[in-house]
């Protein structure tokens, strides 16, 4: 089992949290691109920050709780596998299956993609930036 520092953990998941918010926010981007009418830009943009704010509170709640439990491991290496409960692996299992099935879904439009991505993709990006900068202020304690 691949096991690494724990000190390391919240700057493994910051990297990774910040990668996935920032190619959801590039493919949102991309889907706002092809808005037909820049008269549905005026319901959009106000869609992308309510789903914004709604992921930024949600996701300050598990940065909180993993961050904690990364703090409390005082194992000088352990499994990346341990960040997470079961729980939050089977959370984050369906997310990404729900995110996979919509884009399967015939008839979903492009300026779904484009407001909701835009609004998530920040979010999980500023989850990113907030494990990094516990990562940051821990590292002067190690």
């Amino acid at each position: 089992m691949c096991k690494i520092k724990t000190e390391h953990l919240l700057a493994i998941n910051g990297l990774l949290w910040t990668a996935i918010g920032t190619k959801i926010t590039i493919t949102g981007v991309s889907h706002y691109l092809l808005v037909d009418r820049p008269q549905n830009l005026l319901w959009m943009i106000p869609l992308s920050v309510l789903v914004f704010a709604a992921f930024y509170m949600m996701f300050t709640g598990v940065v909180h709780k993993y961050s904690a439990r990364i703090i409390s491991m005082t194992e000088e290496k352990t499994s990346i596998f341990r960040t997470f409960s079961l729980k939050g692996y089977l959370i984050i299992a369906f997310m990404i299956s729900l995110g996979i099935g919509l884009k399967h879904i015939p008839g979903i439009p492009s300026n779904f993609f484009a407001w909701f991505y835009c609004g998530l993709g920040p979010g999980l990006l500023s989850a990113g930036i907030r494990f990094l900068l516990l990562w940051s202020r821990q590292r002067r304690l190690f």
